[in-house]
């Protein structure tokens, strides 16, 4: 029998593919270009940490194995070949960031916007919101190995 908890959690992770899907229909008329490089996924090489909410990494843990990592080394563990390994259940601040510096003016206030959307996600669902970087919350889960936002 599926909890009230598990039932919302569907719904949940349902909204959050749908908003996903709805940033890459604006992506696309934006065309902010993409040479699958990997760059913009060595977060080493552009001095940047990435952020990301609980509900984002409790998508990316619930559908892929998380490796084992260096947090202190700020690379992605999913990076592989210069390629993301987990494209499909990726973050809002990974399917934003695009190495194109043309696209840069724009992507704040496209960031702002679906994050929004997430965090409203946060509320509807009455589950408390929580921003850290993202590698912080996957070495959580693989110390704990539970979803970091029960």
């Amino acid at each position: 029998m599926i909890t009230k908890r598990e039932m919302s959690g569907v719904n949940l992770y349902s909204e959050l593919v749908a908003i996903y899907q709805r940033l890459e229909d604006e992506l696309i008329r934006l065309n902010p270009g993409c040479n699958a490089c990997g760059t913009c996924c060595n977060f080493v090489k552009f001095d940047h940490v990435l952020y990301t909410s609980n509900i984002e990494t409790d998508f990316v843990t619930m559908h892929v194995e998380v490796p084992d990592f260096n947090v202190s080394s700020n690379g992605c563990p999913f990076l592989k070949d210069n390629q993301c390994s987990i494209r499909d259940f990726r973050t809002l601040g990974c399917r934003i960031f695009y190495c194109n510096p043309n696209y840069k003016e724009i992507s704040g206030d496209l960031y702002e916007k679906y994050y929004r959307k997430i965090k409203d996600l946060s509320i509807k669902h009455n589950i408390q919101w929580k921003y850290l970087p993202f590698l912080d919350q996957l070495a959580e889960f693989k110390s704990n190995r539970k979803p970091v936002f029960v």
